[in-house]
């Protein structure tokens, strides 16, 4: 479902959004769906990132246990959306300010005035170089969630690349799932607590500690490794385990308060430390998950509404 760019939306600078919800995932789309449920003004502002778009299949969405793609899963929540006259723009919010007790978004020569906003940005995973990323996503070969498809991998051979006890410990929740695992630590490994590595060794996992020099994956096929103390591994599966680099900048530079990963620091209704900017899913502190964003968006839209 294509949505209209936000230069082709009448000019709302005399008008006040009810909120605003910048990002259309799977947080920002159910925030604004309650919302309009709500019968309160709502507008969605999306610059087309979501990880939702990355995904091949997910069989750990509730209601889907045969699985459904991103795009798929997208497209129904754009429609619910709309459903409840939610006005749904392609654009990017370059600045948000203040505005009295509201807000000002500026997304090129747009600006959107609103008495709350929801900030639904999410996150952006740091991948290493593999040519046809893309294609190794939609053939399982290359993943970066063991959360939300670590059931699938049982049985195969799966590398964790990752550096220091991030990596490790990747690497001993992807072995709860019954694989053949080595850890590519890009030599990490003398930084970690010997009783991390005891840890591994207790549960069968391969340490590799030289850096990789070169990636190539064969859709449907596997994963070959080379790194630059002469070793040539192959796998099924690769799971960078590289970090995520977090949307806060709009928040943070209201002055919210975010982790040292850039997620954003929120109370239970998911308002960050700036009253009246509320953050939902990957972009708010917690467990990174389709059906954690939907729910932390159901309670930020909801504490939006009682405090409107």
């Amino acid at each position: 479902m294509p949505l209209p760019n936000v230069s082709t939306v009448p000019h709302p600078a005399d008008e006040t959004l009810d909120c605003l919800v910048i990002g259309g995932g799977a947080a920002g789309l159910t925030a604004a769906m309650y919302l309009g449920r709500y019968r309160r003004r709502v507008l969605v502002i999306d610059d087309g990132k979501s990880r939702l778009w990355m995904i091949p299949m997910s069989r750990n969405v509730l209601g889907f246990p045969d699985g459904i793609a991103g795009t798929d899963l997208l497209d129904r929540l754009r429609d619910h959306a709309t459903r409840f006259d939610v006005q749904q723009v392609q654009g990017r919010v370059d600045r948000l300010e203040r505005d009295g007790e509201g807000f000002v978004a500026h997304a090129g020569d747009q600006v959107f005035r609103a008495r709350k906003v929801i900030l639904a940005t999410g996150a952006c995973d740091i991948a290493p170089e593999i040519e046809d990323l893309q294609d190794s996503l939609k053939a399982g070969n290359v993943r970066f969630c063991p959360v939300c498809d670590g059931f699938e991998t049982q049985g195969q051979r799966v590398a964790v690349m990752g550096r220091e006890v991030h990596g490790l410990r990747e690497s001993a929740f992807v072995a709860g799932f019954g694989n053949s695992v080595t850890w590519l630590s890009m030599g990490s490994r003398k930084a970690v607590p010997a009783t991390e590595l005891e840890r591994l060794e207790a549960l069968k996992i391969n340490v590799a500690d030289g850096h990789p020099r070169a990636i190539r994956c064969t859709p449907g096929e596997g994963v070959r490794v080379e790194t630059h103390d002469g070793q040539t591994l192959e796998f099924d599966v690769l799971y960078p385990a590289l970090g995520l680099t977090h949307a806060s900048d709009l928040a943070t530079a209201l002055g919210a308060q975010a982790q040292e990963d850039g997620q954003l620091e929120v109370d239970e209704h998911y308002q960050t430390s700036v009253p009246g900017l509320y953050a939902a899913g990957d972009v708010a502190a917690g467990l990174n998950q389709i059906n954690v964003a939907a729910g932390q968006a159901a309670i930020a839209a909801t504490d939006v509404h009682n405090r409107l």
